[in-house]
């Protein structure tokens, strides 16, 4: 069977707005010029005219010499082309009022309708246009003032209420019969227009009336100071969409604002992306048009109505946002404190802008990049008792973390009653009698999901008009009954594609490939070949309803899928050899597209070149992702770290494949001892790394042996270990050279000797890291991920803590303290007042242990990780010793030891935690308990050479051995006493002298 041919042949009637723009006076400019200077003279001007008609996605149909005309609308569709083309007009005034320009221009635009003849040599650029509108078009710009841009009556009709105008009246335009109703156009007022669905909505609203009337509801209590957060949950296909663009057209006619956030298919590769859609729109009022330097200034002005901006808030919104001054001062915060720093300026804007009526949209959740959902709970923590909605959706399965908070409502979206299927499938069957037949069956079919019961609509009245086109009988239309209605939507997108023309269906390949969102020129330059028959290709698919043309112009235009099982579908139905072939097309066009973001799209490009086969382009995209990720969030770093360690496996040694790889361990490695590696797996890495590394750079190879190390000390494995593996890192640098490396290793080294018990040798790495420390360089900063200057400091407290040293490590506590702390990483902050709490232990400072506890249990609900749970529970327990209270202590020492072997995180901190609590037990009375939990102690502390724990369990020992009546017990207790002696000497740790001499005397005296 022949594909249906179009009724119309020849030709197109479109609607459009039609620019044209002149120099003013440009004969006087020329007048004592050649003709080819004359040109030079004119063209930059021209130029510039040009320019500001593609940015705004308008067609420069031809040049005049000293003027454009140009099109908005025609040869392609262009949703809001007359508001688009007052930006345009508004962009070509701006761009010459710079000072000491000469040529001034003046503007005209009418909006109305014009032919297209699609046949003409020059159609695809607008030319082969027709019609009065075009006529009478190039007599309004006549009208404009110089400098001025002039607007009919039928141009702001389109763009009301946006346009600031002032009125001209009625003119008489030559070769018009009637008189024309003229604007001058100002300006654009920025705060009329906002992102808006773009979801077909073809059909009638019904069926909602509940979920609707209960959105409306949560609006009236965030009037009220009530705002609240409604999770609208239901399966593809039920709405979510078109009932969230419902009310937000209900909220705008208030009008209240609404800001919506849509998140991509290819969430997992395009991290954070909502996150900055959001601020870009909701806080910042970003234009996609608005270059870098006023994108600046509106984040300065939206931060200054929080009170005072600091420079590091400044340069951090900056960086985050792509927007940064190459010539500023960068963000002087650390990675982890980056993060918590944003989290907490989100919470700021949330609340701000809260104290007036707003609703923020956030669609399709399910899609949500992990980097995204830490923002998401922040915001929704903060919309709470403001006069924000927040509405999200997704579909069943996911799992919402912040579910129980107590302003978040669930909304389940249910699928569509019969009696509401009935009515909808009638509609769509209106215009189609001879259809009524399968009415029953459509409906039955749908059960209930408005999307699948238009897409059934839609392939049988498809299959109607390829029959009517070519005759059909009774019995040919009766068969569709079988082989028009499949029993699955996807089989029913599958056949709608099967019937494109070719052109079509392979542009709809290409796109499913570039994901849901699709930049037309990344199609534009993988379909190069199809340049001449994309745009009506374009056309017929949005026609189609398949593709849909959304309004964002950042960068040029760009088309979305209707659905995404349309997208799935025709991604899945290409065979996997073209789809890797695409998908290698697609990476290196959107290498180009965003060259100037390329930490931000790094995943995404990464993902594609992986579809590819290309694994090393793969690896070496994920590491560019890898880093950027890893300013803000170094959970999502790792994870993109063993993405490139995946993709270099197996693939031919090369010294560029050696060095990534060996990197990717590293990272790996040193980021994964707050994951809870295991250290098998540790070994694994470590051991390929290194060898890799002693091969390309012996500096990575330091770093490698420093992370191996350290992580697997933290898994539990032998201090003495981690001592050798800095000391052998160390001897890889010559005297005298890399003061900052061998600095940077000091520190580690005083951590190593720390976590040992040889406080001594502890305290003079530590003193020879900082008088180095200054000359570390930023590649090995940004390996440690955290103020190196604060870590050093806190070993150096905790050092002197243990020697009994107590004035010198108040003032390395108060030199801690002295720093900002939002610039510094989480678990530092918590290790800072965590050693102030030590600190009051020793020195029985119960108001000064409270004060610093509050902060430490504080931040670990914040971070929620493991490591800050465990440090926040041990350091209730000394606490809680502090002022007695042993019961409670204990049961925090024993929530903290049971996180510990639950998570395998924070094994490091064990057997000090034990040591806590058998001293818990024996001040108790708790002989038994205390018995036990010491020689357990003992028996972890040994191997893993913690003699500091391993000393205090000692004591422990001695003393419930040397309370019970035997001899034997009494003599063994002082052996355990003179071990403890001995550990005392070798380690340094006067601080337990005064316990070892109290229970020994206790012994002694019986």
């Amino acid at each position: 069977m022949e594909p249906l041919r179009p009724e119309v042949q020849w030709g197109a009637l479109k609607h459009a707005t039609i620019l044209f723009a002149d120099i003013v006076s440009s004969t006087e400019h020329v007048a004592d010029l050649d003709p080819e200077q004359a040109m030079e003279q004119l063209r930059p001007a021209v130029q510039r005219m040009c320019d500001a008609v593609e940015r705004f996605g308008g067609t420069v149909v031809r040049t005049l010499g000293d003027g454009v005309m140009a099109l908005f609308g025609v040869p392609r569709a262009l949703e809001g082309h007359a508001s688009l083309a007052c930006e345009a007009a508004l962009a070509m005034q701006a761009a010459f009022e710079n000072p000491g320009e000469r040529l001034r221009i003046r503007v005209g635009l009418h909006s109305g309708q014009v032919a297209l003849d699609t046949g003409a040599v020059d159609a695809t650029k607008g030319g082969g246009v027709h019609g009065h509108a075009i006529h009478l078009a190039s007599r309004v710009v006549g009208q404009a003032e110089p400098g001025g841009i002039c607007i009919t009556a039928d141009c702001l009709a389109l763009v009301r209420p946006a346009p600031d105008v002032r009125r001209m009246g009625p003119h008489l335009l030559k070769g018009i019969a009637e008189p024309v109703e003229l604007h001058a156009l100002l300006g654009i007022k920025s705060d009329v227009r906002h992102h808006q669905f773009h979801e077909a909505a073809v059909s009638v609203f019904r069926g909602r009336d509940l979920e609707l009337g209960i959105l409306k509801e949560a609006f009236d209590s965030a009037q009220e100071g009530r705002g609240s957060v409604v999770g609208l949950s239901g399966a593809p296909g039920t709405g979510k969409s078109r009932l969230c663009h419902e009310f937000a057209q209900w909220c705008r006619e208030r009008p209240v604002p609404v800001f919506e956030v849509r998140t991509q298919l290819y969430g997992h590769a395009t991290p954070l992306q909502p996150v900055l859609m959001l601020l870009r729109t909701c806080f910042f009022e970003i234009s996609p048009v608005d270059d870098a330097a006023t994108a600046r200034r509106r984040i300065e002005q939206g931060l200054a109505r929080l009170g005072a901006v600091s420079a590091d808030d400044l340069a951090l919104l900056h960086e985050f946002l792509g927007v940064a001054d190459i010539s500023s001062q960068p963000c002087s915060l650390n990675p982890k404190a980056r993060l918590a720093r944003l989290l907490g300026l989100l919470g700021e804007l949330v609340r701000h802008a809260g104290r007036s009526t707003s609703v923020i949209i956030f669609e399709d959740l399910h899609w949500l990049d992990e980097a995204s959902a830490v923002f998401l709970s922040a915001l929704v923590d903060a919309v709470g008792g403001t006069h924000t909605l927040l509405l999200l959706n997704y579909r069943p399965g996911y799992q919402a973390p912040w579910k129980d908070v107590s302003h978040f409502q669930p909304l389940v979206l249910a699928d569509l009653s019969a009696t509401d299927t009935e009515a909808l499938v009638r509609e769509q069957l209106e215009r189609y009698p001879e259809l009524q037949r399968f009415f029953s069956l459509i409906v039955e079919r749908s059960a209930g999901n408005p999307f699948f019961a238009e897409e059934l609509t839609h392939s049988l009245i498809e299959k109607r008009a390829l029959l009517t086109a070519s005759g059909y009988t009774d019995r040919d239309l009766a068969a569709l009954g079988q082989e028009a209605l499949p029993a699955t939507v996807q089989a029913v997108i599958g056949e709608r594609l099967d019937r494109l023309v070719a052109t079509q269906k392979t542009l709809l390949h290409i796109c499913a490939v570039i994901g849901k969102e699709i930049p037309l020129a990344v199609l534009q330059e993988v379909a190069v070949y199809l340049v001449s028959q994309m745009e009506s290709g374009l056309d017929g698919l949005c026609e189609a309803e398949l593709l849909q043309l959304l309004r964002e112009i950042a960068g040029g235009r760009r088309f979305a899928f209707r659905h995404p099982l349309i997208q799935e579908v025709a991604y899945s139905t290409q065979l996997k050899a073209r789809r890797a072939n695409l998908h290698a097309a697609v990476a290196a066009a959107m290498e180009v597209h965003y060259s100037a973001q390329p930490g931000e799209f790094a995943a995404l490009i990464a993902y594609h070149y992986a579809a590819a086969g290309q694994f090393v382009n793969a690896a070496q995209h994920e590491a560019r992702a890898a880093k950027w990720a890893g300013s803000t969030n170094s959970a999502q770093a790792i994870k993109h770290w063993r993405k490139v360690w995946t993709l270099l496996e197996g693939q031919e040694r090369s010294q560029q494949v050696n060095s990534l790889r060996a990197l990717a361990g590293g990272r790996i490695v040193y980021l994964g001892w707050r994951e809870g590696l295991s250290p098998q797996e540790v070994q694994e890495i470590c051991q390929e790394a290194i060898g890799l590394a002693r091969d390309v750079d012996n500096r990575l190879e330091q770093l490698l042996l420093f992370a191996q190390g350290r992580i697997l000390q933290s898994g539990g494995g032998p201090a003495d270990d981690y001592v050798a593996s800095v000391l052998k890192a160390l001897s890889l640098t010559p005297p005298g050279q890399d003061v900052g490396r061998v600095a940077m290793l000091n520190v580690a080294l005083s951590q190593a000797y720390a976590w040992a018990g040889l406080l001594e040798q502890g305290l003079a790495a530590n003193d020879a890291a900082l008088l180095g420390v200054e000359n570390i360089d930023k590649f090995d900063r940004e390996f440690i991920d955290f103020s190196i200057e604060q870590w050093a400091l806190g070993i150096r407290a905790r050092l002197l803590i243990r020697m009994n040293r107590l004035d010198e490590a108040e003032a390395c506590l108060l030199q801690m303290l002295s720093v900002d702390e939002r610039l510094d990483d989480p678990v530092i902050q918590q290790i800072t007042h965590h050693l102030h709490v030590e600190l009051a232990a020793v020195t029985q400072n119960a108001e000064l242990a409270q004060r610093h506890v509050e902060i430490v249990v504080d931040l670990g609900q914040r971070y929620a990780s493991p490591y800050s749970k465990i440090f926040a529970l041990w350091c209730s327990g000394l606490a809680e010793v502090s002022v007695g209270k042993l019961t409670a202590a204990q049961h925090c020492f024993s929530q903290a030891l049971e996180l510990i072997a639950s998570s395998k995180v924070a094994l490091e901190f064990e057997a000090e935690i034990q040591a806590c609590l058998a001293e818990c037990h024996h001040k108790q009375g708790n002989l038994d308990l205390a018995l036990a939990v010491a020689q357990t102690n003992i028996d972890i502390s040994k191997p893993r050479n913690n003699r500091l724990a391993e000393c205090r369990a000692l004591i422990v020992l001695g003393g419930v051995l040397g309370q019970k009546a035997d001899v034997k017990s009494r003599q063994e207790a002082l052996i355990h006493f003179n071990q403890a002696e001995q550990l005392i000497q070798l380690t340094g740790a006067k601080i337990y002298e005064p316990l070892l001499r109290n229970e020994r005397s206790r012994v002694v005296g019986i």
